[in-house]
């Protein structure tokens, strides 16, 4: 049937409560599978490429479609889709999904990626949900082996003005390695420099710590230094 002006101009009109609504449907049928089923449903399922699917059929130039089929890349193992949806999604200004800010910075530091993209990325996360108590997630190579080794990490990290709390995790059950969790200073601009030079600190001899720091370029590339 042919679209008369009146039929385009209201489906104009309500094309973000469509979208709204159909990404409402989206999540509540998600978590109505999860009660059902008592698991998770995961993007790269076949129910949420399903429910993905009619979003980015209503909806198609939304940013959180771009959200949710670059989710679905991510768990399809698919990086450059995964990457190509995300910077998408940003490009549009998306600046009131959470999880979509967080998600990207996470990623980022997950497959380390240059100091300078990922303090973007935490930045915008953080300027845009100040108030938000989400966690930076940050995997270690490296942890304290004593608390002379933790001793150091906290000084160091205490230091860091953009920091408000952090806390270690070691090893435990799925967690295969050490993990720093941190929760912003909103009236301060993150550099996730300063984490991977706070916590390589680990790197340098005991006996040095008070004299040495160390400085990074890279996540590869850290030299000691004089304070």
């Amino acid at each position: 049937m042919a679209h008369t002006a009146e039929n385009v101009a209201w489906y104009r009109r309500y094309r973000m409560l469509l979208g709204i609504y159909a990404i409402g449907l989206l999540f509540g049928g998600r978590e109505f599978l999860v009660a059902r089923a008592g698991t998770q449903v995961d993007p790269g399922s076949e129910e949420w490429s399903r429910m993905a699917a009619v979003i980015a059929e209503i909806n198609p130039a939304d940013a959180d479609t771009d959200f949710l089929l670059a989710m679905e890349a991510l768990q399809e193992g698919d990086q450059p889709r995964y990457i190509e949806y995300m910077e998408s999604a940003l490009g549009k200004g998306v600046k009131h999904n959470n999880l979509l800010l967080s998600e990207y910075a996470h990623h980022l530091m997950r497959i380390q990626a240059p100091f300078q993209s990922i303090d973007i990325a935490l930045n915008r996360w953080r300027e845009n949900h100040q108030l938000s108590f989400e966690i930076v997630s940050l995997p270690l190579g490296q942890g304290p082996a004593s608390q002379q080794d933790y001793n150091a990490i906290r000084r160091e990290l205490d230091a860091i003005d953009w920091i408000y709390e952090w806390e270690l995790r070691e090893p435990s059950g799925d967690m295969l390695q050490w993990v720093l969790l941190l929760q912003f200073e909103p009236a301060e601009e993150a550099a996730i420099r300063d984490v991977i030079e706070a916590t390589s600190i680990l790197l340098l001899p005991s006996e040095a710590r008070s004299r040495l720091r160390v400085r990074c370029t890279s996540w590869e590339d850290c030299q000691s230094q004089v304070r």
